[in-house]
C-alpha cells in the first residue's frame, strides 16, 4: 500500500533552525527530505508511549519534513521561474504521497452523504457477488485489490492462483449530486459497467504509489520530453478516467495529477464515453476547491505555476499523442526547356470573369483584334455571358458593322419587311360587317 517510506514521528518534537542550501543537483531535494523523514522515524519508534501508526500521523510528519525541507531550499529567497515550477510541483507530489489516494479508504461506501460520488453493485453481479460474501462495491473492490496484490506477490515465485470472480462482478460508478432525488434519477442503464478487478488494477498501479522522491517526479513532469513517458502518463490518465473516477472528487489529490496531464475537455469527454455526466463546469470548481483547501492556493497568482506546468505538459502529451504532420518535401523536378508560347497581346478592353477559389484558373474573355472577323467569335465559359461587342477602332474613324461585313464578303444582315396588308373578305372589317340574316 504505501512506498518503502512510510512512518511518522512523535509530535511536537524540536527541528533545529532551518539552513539554507542551494540545489547543486536535482536529487539534493530528496535526499534531505529522506534523511529528515528517516529520523523523525527513528525518533518516533524510540518512544515507548508511542501507539501504532495511523495513516492521520502518517500525514501529519511527512507534511513536517515537506516543510523543513522547503525551508531550507526555498524559502526566504529569490527563485527563477523554473525554481517556483518546482516548488508548487514539489508540494503537489509531496501531498500525493502522503494522502496515498490509491488506498481503499478513498473509496466511499454505499451510504454516503448524496454530494459525493460513490461506486454501486451493477445489478446482474448481485447475485455472483453475495455467494462470494461481498455485498457492496467497496467490499468488492477491496476483495479483488487484495487478490491482485497477492497475485503480483506470487509472480516472482510463478505461483499462480485463480483469478476469481472479480472479472464478472461489474460495479457502476455514481457522480455526485446536489440531492438525493437528482441521485434517483440517474440512468444506470447507460452508465457503463466496469468489472472490479479492472478498479483494483488501476489502484494498485498508480503513477505515484511507488513513488519516494517527489522533487524527482516533479521534475520529470515540468521538463521531460520522453515520448514514451508522456504516452505512458496519458494512458494511465485516461484509465483513471474510465476504470477510477472516483479519484476525480474535490477531495482527492489524484485529480490535480489527471488535470496536469488531460484538458478538462477530454475528461468530459471520457466520462460521457462511459455513459456519465459531467460538466465542464463542474471539474473547474473541484479543481478550484482541491487547490484551495488541499494545497492553500487561494487566488490566481499562486496558481500561476501550476497552470503554467500544466498548459506546458498537455501540450507535450499533445504533440507526442498526434504529432503535428510534416511539411512534405518539395520534390526536385528536371527543368525542361520548352518553346515559350507566343505571347498575346491585350488592350484596356480585356474583360473576364473574376478568378475566385471555386474557379481559380477561369479563362478571360478574348481581346478584341483589330482583324476582327465574325468568323471568330469567342465563346464564353459555362455559366458566362459574352459581353455585347462594340465597333472597333481603327485609327480615326469607326467601323461600322456593314464595313465589316463587306470585307468578308457577306451581305449585311437585313431585318424581313413588315407583313403587308391583304384584302379582307366580306364580314372582316367594321366598314363591311357581316351578314347575321
Amino acid at each position: 500500500m504505501s512506498p518503502a517510506i512510510t512512518a511518522t514521528a512523535a509530535a511536537g518534537s524540536p527541528t533545529p533552525p532551518a539552513q539554507h542550501r542551494t540545489l547543486t543537483k536535482s536529487t539534493d531535494w530528496d535526499e534531505v527530505f529522506q534523511s529528515k523523514l528517516l529520523a523523525l522515524i527513528a525518533r518516533f519508534r524510540e518512544d515507548p508511549r508511542a501507539g501504532g501508526l495511523t495513516q492521520k500521523d502518517r500525514k501529519e510528519f511527512i507534511d513536517q519534513a515537506y516543510s523543513e525541507t522547503d525551508e531550507i531550499f526555498f524559502a526566504g529567497r529569490s527563485l527563477s521561474d523554473n525554481q517556483i515550477k518546482m516548488r508548487a510541483m514539489t508540494k503537489v507530489f509531496t501531498i500525493v504521497l502522503a494522502e496515498e489516494p490509491w488506498s481503499d479508504e478513498w473509496i466511499k461506501p454505499a451510504d454516503v452523504e448524496r454530494k459525493l460520488s460513490r461506486f454501486e453493485m451493477h445489478k446482474d453481479s448481485v447475485k455472483l457477488a453475495a455467494k462470494h460474501g461481498l455485498h457492496t462495491a467497496r467490499d468488492a473492490i477491496g476483495a479483488a485489490r487484495r487478490h491482485f496484490d497477492l497475485n503480483v506477490n506470487n509472480a516472482e515465485s510463478e505461483i499462480r492462483t485463480p483469478r476469481g470472480p472479480y472479472d464478472d462482478i461489474e460495479v457502476i460508478f455514481i457522480p455526485g449530486t446536489v440531492s438525493s432525488t437528482a441521485t434517483n434519477r440517474i440512468n444506470r442503464e447507460t452508465t457503463y459497467p466496469v468489472s472490479v478487478s479492472s478498479v483494483a488494477n488501476i489502484l494498485s498501479t498508480h503513477m505515484c504509489r511507488r513513488m519516494t522522491t517527489p522533487y524527482a517526479m516533479a521534475e520529470k513532469f515540468v521538463t521531460s520530453t520522453d515520448k514514451e513517458w508522456l504516452l505512458m502518463i496519458r494512458q494511465q490518465a485516461c484509465d483513471i478516467c474510465d476504470f477510477a473516477p472516483h479519484l476525480l472528487d474535490n477531495d482527492n489529490a489524484s485529480l490535480l495529477i489527471v488535470l496536469l496531464i488531460l484538458t478538462r475537455s477530454e475528461v468530459c469527454k471520457r466520462f460521457d464515453n462511459n455513459g456519465i455526466r459531467l460538466e465542464g463546469s463542474t471539474i473547474s470548481h473541484r479543481r478550484a476547491e482541491c487547490v484551495k483547501q488541499k494545497f492553500g492556493w487561494k487566488n490566481a497568482e499562486e496558481r500561476k505555476p501550476f497552470d503554467s506546468v500544466s498548459i506546458d505538459l498537455q501540450t507535450r502529451v499533445k504533440n507526442a499523442w498526434s504529432p503535428a504532420p510534416r511539411a512534405r518535401r518539395a520534390q526536385f523536378r528536371c527543368q525542361v526547356r520548352r518553346t515559350p508560347r507566343p505571347s498575346i497581346p491585350t488592350t484596356a478592353t480585356t474583360h473576364g470573369p473574376p478568378s475566385t477559389p471555386v474557379t481559380p484558373s477561369t479563362p478571360a474573355r478574348q481581346p478584341i483584334w483589330p482583324s476582327f472577323t465574325p468568323s471568330r467569335l469567342w465563346n464564353p465559359p459555362i455559366g458566362y455571358y459574352a459581353a455585347p461587342q462594340v465597333p472597333v477602332r481603327t485609327g480615326r474613324t469607326l467601323r461600322s458593322p456593314e464595313e465589316i461585313l463587306k470585307g468578308t464578303g457577306r451581305a449585311p444582315f437585313a431585318f424581313p419587311p413588315p407583313p403587308q396588308a391583304q384584302a379582307t373578305e366580306p364580314g372582316n372589317s367594321a366598314e363591311d360587317p357581316m351578314d347575321l340574316s
